[in-house]
Formats: structure tokens, C-alpha cells, sequence
């Protein structure tokens, strides 16, 4: 009888806490108060506050950095929710998500040609020169860097289904897409194939966007196709 009232707490409080990011007009990145701190604003015990922001971090609205503090991520709640506690998956994984993002990725590249506004286009400008400067570097930074432009051509598409879609597999597989990073083992090229893939939506032509998308995970895909070959053999 007292788990629906918890259950009916739990979904109050993460409410308070989006009420109160959106209220303090707080953006992805900035720091929220700590739990202690959340728990005697909101009246309730810290376990309780804990697990209203597990609810919020599931979700995709904040992250939780064990001591370091608890940190707004978006603020648009996600339609789905990833399982992170699912573990490395075997090789054929690996191909049945480039197979998957075959299927997504290019529709979205065309339509965030047609529909990326201005601030769309300077943020995926922003990301290439980030990977830009880290092509020499560790494959764990650039990683990210590299997920994080295709995840904003998403979000540019305008179609916000799709795009969850999207980062949802990228969370969900974060350790396959590395294993793809070293397999296909091409960072210039990887690099490149970006670019022309921006340079694409930043001139608003949606057709040539979608090959060059299409072309670009068609050729990780066939790169990393043979190299698990070759590692089998």
C-alpha cells in the first residue's frame, strides 16, 4: 500500500527539481544544489531526494557525478531510457548497430539540411573544431566529441523522436562505438568524412547530406566488418 504514495513522491519531487532548473534558468552543464542541500529545500529525507534525481538522471535531465556533485545534462526529458548496466555485446552487435544507425542517421542528415537553424549550424561547427584538436589524442576524449556531432545533427533534424532514438543507442552502446573507433582505427578520414557531411547541411542541400551520411557509415561498417575478420582468423 505505501509503494504507490513513495512512487507518487518520487514523481513530485523530480517535478520540483525540473520546476526549479527551469526556474533558475539553469543550463546543460551548470551545477545544482547538492542532495543535503535539494533534500532540506523540498522537506524530505536524502534518500528520497537520491532517488527523485536517479528518476531525473535516467531520464537525461541531470547527471550525478560522484564527488563532484549533481549537474543539469538537458532539460528536455528523454522519450526513452537506455539500460546502463547492460554489458559488452559480442561482434555481430557491433555491426547490428551501424546497421541501425544506417537506418537513421541519413534521413536525419537530410532533414537537418532542410531544418538546422543558424545555432545548429555554429554548434556542429563547434564540435569539428573540437575533434579537430584532438585527433592526435586519446580515443576517449575524442569519442565523445565525435558521438556528440552526430547526436547535434539529430537534434537539428527537428524531429525530436528520431533524434532520442539516435542518442539512445549512442548511450546505450558507448563501449561498441569505442570498439568501432578502434577498429576502423581512420581518424583523418573519420574526420573528414564529417566535415563534408556539415558541409552539406551548412548549404542546405538535403540529398547530397544524405549520401554523404550514407557513404560515411557504409564504409566504417565495411572497415570494421574486416578487420573482425581478420581478428577471427
Amino acid at each position: 500500500m505505501t509503494f504507490p504514495v513513495r512512487s507518487d513522491l518520487t514523481r513530485r519531487l523530480s517535478d520540483d527539481v525540473l520546476a526549479l532548473i527551469k526556474a533558475r534558468e539553469l543550463q546543460p552543464g551548470d551545477r545544482l544544489p547538492s542532495m543535503k542541500e535539494l533534500a532540506q529545500a523540498f522537506s524530505v529525507a536524502t534518500p528520497t531526494i537520491r532517488e527523485a534525481l536517479r528518476r531525473l538522471q535516467a531520464t537525461g535531465v541531470v547527471d550525478i557525478r560522484h564527488g563532484s556533485g549533481i549537474y543539469v545534462r538537458d532539460i528536455n526529458q528523454s522519450l526513452m531510457i537506455t539500460n546502463p548496466h547492460i554489458g559488452m555485446l559480442d561482434g555481430a552487435t557491433v555491426l547490428d548497430l551501424l546497421e541501425a544507425r544506417l537506418i537513421i542517421e541519413p534521413p536525419l542528415t537530410a532533414m537537418a539540411a532542410r531544418n538546422a537553424t543558424d545555432d545548429d549550424i555554429a554548434r556542429l561547427e563547434q564540435v569539428l573544431d573540437e575533434a579537430e584538436h584532438l585527433l592526435r589524442g586519446d580515443d576517449l576524449h575524442l569519442h565523445p566529441v565525435n558521438m556528440r556531432f552526430h547526436s547535434a545533427i539529430a537534434r537539428a533534424s527537428g524531429n525530436l523522436v528520431l533524434a532520442q532514438m539516435l542518442e539512445s543507442l549512442v548511450e546505450l552502446y558507448t563501449r561498441e562505438q569505442l570498439a568501432i573507433l578502434e577498429l576502423f582505427n581512420a581518424r583523418v578520414r573519420d574526420y573528414r568524412d564529417h566535415v563534408l557531411i556539415f558541409g552539406a547541411i551548412r548549404d542546405r542541400e538535403p540529398d547530397l547530406a544524405e549520401r554523404r551520411m550514407t557513404r560515411h557509415i557504409q564504409t566504417v561498417r565495411a572497415v570494421v566488418e574486416e578487420r573482425m575478420k581478420e581478428q577471427a582468423e
